[in-house]
């Protein structure tokens, strides 16, 4: 066997396998030697059917299966021993390889091609400026979260259309540039209040709605708010291609409030474990809420604009052509190549940031590591925190295995605490310019980031 690699332009290479007959050989006979072992043919005794049949019968098949598993280690191999940084996985050069014939080769040549990850050093320093943007509470903010708070408390009922000042709940389902429903796209049930549409055209199509009505739009021209559009949409890695697409929202139903009225009784419902007396006190906790919202907050569009920076700063080339020809085949039809066109941007985006992030784990290993305690630990205590235990919990624990037991929640239970690891780092070892702004303009700050 003899493996070659030539260089195809920039972070790109061919990997040129030739496999000669001594290769596959000793691994087709011993496969054969099996297959007589447990053959069974009338007029033969078991095992005793002549080698001859059995390779007429199988050594075809046999001789695929083990080209092909002899291809698939020496690549892996040479990929692994000679250290190369490939991006997604090899693919196969049609245009080198030639047509297969099992019939009559005993030699033949596998040509695929490669993207190679581009060279660079990372080192954080205080060098590196990045804003970070504090959320000052206002009394209209308190007002506002204690209005939520009246309506969420309130009696309800579902009338059969909609009123502006009514809510929606529904499911939305993630739609192509083509105004198609996307198969396996983004689906997600949740609701909101026809008054927080800020696009006048698209507000006055849910007015008057009912059960079982469509309406398309792009939520994060219609909400202007990331969070938000994050929230309905259940995509806590806020992933720019989904955030940006147009969504079919179904209504389910409709949901007129009536507000429940300020007092010990609402008190009690919103904060179970206090006991408050008066709306001022009640207000203060309110507006501690919203400043510990607000720095959560503050620190994921820290995050961001830091992740921005450093992109910015190593400035990675990509194999472009050869990732766009990697999204499609490895997505197995579910994404064309006219789409991977149009959201490469979104995809390379990703991309360098893994690797960037790479670099992060190679730098500073134990610091963002996340272990399967820390990921239970995090569906511990939110659980510990409903209830008010702080114990230890048999019942709690049976509920953190079925939570965990979901592949993809657990995932990003694992994402989110990781971000957190890696905010603080960022923290820790970049410069923050402090930067005191009010909800308003926070919310344009965080849907303008790219």
């Amino acid at each position: 066997m003899n493996i070659t690699q030539e260089s195809n332009g920039a972070l790109q290479a061919i990997i040129h396998i030739n496999l000669k007959e001594e290769d596959y050989l000793d691994s087709v006979n011993k496969q054969l030697v099996d297959y007589r072992k447990k053959a069974s043919m009338p007029g033969f005794r078991p095992g005793k059917v002549p080698m001859g049949l059995v390779k007429k019968m199988y050594e075809k098949g046999v001789v695929v299966e083990e080209v092909n598993k002899a291809i698939s280690e020496a690549l892996n191999n040479y990929i692994l021993e000679n250290k190369l940084n490939i991006l997604g996985y090899p693919l196969p050069n049609a245009e080198k390889t030639a047509k297969l014939d099992f019939d009559n080769q005993k030699e033949f040549d596998f040509y695929f091609d490669i993207g190679l990850a581009p060279e660079f050093e990372l080192t954080l320093s205080e060098d590196i400026k990045v804003p970070y943007y504090k959320v000052k509470v206002k009394d209209e903010d308190i007002d506002k979260a204690i209005d939520d708070i009246k309506l969420r408390f309130g009696t309800e009922e579902n009338p059969e259309t909609a009123e502006e000042t009514d809510g929606l709940q529904g499911r939305f389902s993630e739609l192509d540039t083509d105004g198609n429903l996307v198969v396996g796209g983004v689906e997600h049930t949740a609701y909101f209040r026809i008054e927080d549409v800020k696009l006048k055209t698209i507000r006055a199509k849910f007015v008057g709605i009912g059960s079982g009505k469509t309406v398309d739009f792009n939520l994060m021209k219609v909400f202007k708010d990331e969070s938000k559009v994050e929230s309905l949409l259940h995509l806590h890695d806020k992933p720019a291609d989904k955030m940006n697409a147009d969504y079919r929202f179904e209504v389910e139903k409709v949901v007129r409030s009536s507000e429940a009225e300020l007092g010990e009784e609402l008190y009690k419902k919103v904060f179970p474990a206090e006991d408050f007396k008066t709306e001022e006190a009640f207000r203060d906790r309110i507006s501690s809420e919203l400043q510990q919202h607000g720095s959560h907050d503050s620190d994921r569009q820290f995050m961001a604009d830091s992740v921005n920076e450093l992109m910015n700063l190593t400035n990675l080339d990509l194999p472009d052509e050869f990732m766009k020809r990697w999204l499609v085949e490895s997505n197995e039809g579910k994404i064309t190549a006219e789409q991977v066109e149009e959201q490469y941007g979104s995809y390379a985006k990703t991309i360098r940031w893994q690797l960037i992030e790479s670099k992060l784990h190679e730098a500073f290993g134990d610091n963002i590591k996340v272990s399967d305690e820390e990921v239970r630990a995090k569906v511990r205590e939110y659980f510990q925190g409903v209830s008010g235990q702080v114990e230890a919990n048999p019942q709690v624990e049976q509920i953190v295995d079925q939570v965990l037991s979901n592949k993809e929640e657990r995932q990003r239970i694992y994402v989110g605490i990781l971000d957190e690891k890696i905010t603080k780092l960022f923290k820790e070892n970049l410069s923050l310019k402090e930067k005191e702004v009010d909800s308003v303009k926070f919310a344009e700050i965080a849907s303008s980031t790219k």
